[in-house]
């Protein structure tokens, strides 16, 4: 009987502490600062574990038998996910009690999830559940998150530059406009004859100025 009551309390014990236990530790941030109404930018979830410990990834079979970690967001009010929660370089490796690959993070952990900013008000909260283990012993474990007290910025003002009167790019060859160079090639020749001279040597650029001056002042 005494032998039973040990039994008992060293169980009550264990299940305590794996209750007490926390061997990770969550944090949360997005990937940029300053953030306009469109940006895309990434939710950015870390996690700190104790030593000896390892926290199960999310990018393996889930019916494989470990719980992996799994990320919920709320409904999607003034933001839009973009695809989904990736993992950052977990570690990989078979394990011969689940008889398949299971990908893991020891020490430091990171999941990163893209999202549009669609308004000035986002309200983006996430929850998740996830398992944590050490030789012989496994703890589930959940987490939520809200992100408060978000400036967003107006949206990003598109300048359009007109294609006229854009500089043309290093090596880019701009074409002339045909009229125009037509009218410069009159002009030039125009110029020479004002200073030509006779074979005399008297100047006959007069009487071609009184000619141009009555042609273009028409």
């Amino acid at each position: 009987m005494k032998r039973i009551i040990i039994l008992v309390f060293c169980l009550l014990s264990f299940v305590t502490q794996a209750q007490n236990l926390e061997p990770i530790k969550w944090s949360f941030a997005l990937s940029s600062k300053e953030i306009h109404i469109g940006d895309t930018v990434e939710i950015v979830a870390t996690a700190a574990i104790i030593p000896d410990w390892y926290l199960y990834s999310n990018d393996f079979d889930p019916n494989l038998g470990p719980t992996i970690t799994e990320f919920k967001f709320s409904s999607d009010i003034g933001y839009k996910l973009v695809g989904k929660t990736k993992a950052i370089k977990p570690k990989k490796k078979y394990d011969p009690i689940w008889e398949g690959d299971v990908t893991y993070f020891v020490d430091h952990a990171e999941f990163r999830q893209k999202i549009i900013i669609l308004n000035n008000a986002p309200k983006i909260i996430l929850s998740i559940s996830f398992q944590t283990c050490t030789e012989g012993r496994c703890v589930p474990g959940g987490e939520e998150f809200r992100f408060s007290g978000l400036t967003i910025l107006p949206a990003k003002k598109v300048v359009k530059t007109s294609i006229e009167n854009a500089p043309a790019s290093r090596g880019e060859i701009i074409t002339p406009n045909v009229e125009e160079e037509a009218n410069l090639k009159t002009l030039e020749a125009g110029k020479a004859k004002l200073i030509q001279r006779d074979a005399r040597g008297n100047d006959v650029g007069v009487d071609y100025l009184k000619s141009f001056v009555k042609k273009y002042s028409k």
